[in-house]
């Protein structure tokens, strides 16, 4: 692997510069849903659906067009104690 790159929750954007850089094959994308996001900084139920929907989204876009994603979810995380990146690696 060539570069990890972090996309968070608010970087939902297929236009981003990110990917004009990006090459599938040596390159991975590492997303992670977070609880904190939605605890710490005050958030409605209907919010937080949207907010984990759209990353979910955003994640099966990504694969569908070849990307390698690193993706863990609300569940997984939580399971696994995820609070930062290095926590997950």
């Amino acid at each position: 692997m060539r570069n990890l790159c972090i996309v968070l929750g608010d970087q939902l954007n297929h236009d981003s510069l990110l990917w004009q850089q990006f090459d599938p094959k040596l390159d991975c994308v590492w997303m992670a849903e977070v609880a904190d996001e939605s605890e710490k900084i005050r958030s409605s139920k209907t919010r937080t659906t949207f907010f984990l929907s759209a990353m979910r989204h955003f994640n099966e876009s990504l694969k569908s067009q070849g990307y390698r994603v690193d993706y863990l979810t609300l569940s997984e995380a939580t399971e696994h104690d995820v609070h930062s990146l290095s926590g997950a690696l």
